[in-house]
């Protein structure tokens, strides 16, 4: 079943405008980077400092679940499906290609764990539907990119999802417990909805 599904959106699914997107979404540098970026402005603009100090947990804790990622990669040590099945996965080519690591260190997906990370914990403190459903939706989006483009099977960014949902629902009730300053954030956010 993994590979089926991940043949078809890396095969049947495939065409330039996907080829693209898909690549673009993946890209830290590119779409990352610069998303982290806005969410900050956003969150500096509406909570003032509290919402920069948000911004930085968030940071953190991204950071944080980046490397539980990579220990497991390490422990877990599978290999990705680009390295795997080289000859049958399609290596997408764009202006922002996606190269294949030969390493094993398929099993979870850092870009699913960390997406679906900040989508749960950011979700779980403002409690915005739109915010919720526009940061699920691009979670998914990046989840399906690695298996599009044939960087990561099904099951790795379903492990990753998990894993990323869980640890953002968590820490978000951690933090909504011990920190002041998150407290507040929830409580303006809930103000002004």
């Amino acid at each position: 079943m993994d590979e089926y599904l991940l043949l078809l959106l890396n095969q049947t699914l495939s065409n330039a405008g996907f080829d693209l997107f898909f690549a673009w979404i993946s890209q830290d540098l590119f779409f990352s980077t610069p998303l982290l970026l806005t969410v900050m402005v956003f969150l500096s603009w509406r909570f003032g400092k509290d919402g920069f100090k948000f911004w930085l947990l968030t940071i953190v804790f991204i950071s944080l679940g980046d490397q539980l990622g990579a220990l497991l990669k390490h422990l877990i040590a599978q290999p990705r499906p680009c390295a795997e099945l080289g000859s049958v996965v399609r290596q997408v080519d764009t202006v922002f290609s996606i190269n294949c690591s030969r390493k094993l260190n398929g099993m979870p997906s850092n870009h699913a764990l960390n997406f679906f990370l900040f989508a749960s914990f950011s979700s779980y403190v403002l409690r915005w539907r739109g915010w919720m459903v526009g940061f699920g939706l691009l979670a998914v989006l990046v989840a399906l990119s690695r298996v599009y483009l044939g960087v990561h099977y099904p099951s790795q960014v379903l492990v990753g999802a998990f894993i990323g949902t869980g640890l953002g629902a968590g820490m978000g009730w951690l933090s909504l417990r011990y920190l002041s300053f998150v407290q507040r954030v929830t409580q303006a956010a809930r103000v002004n909805i």
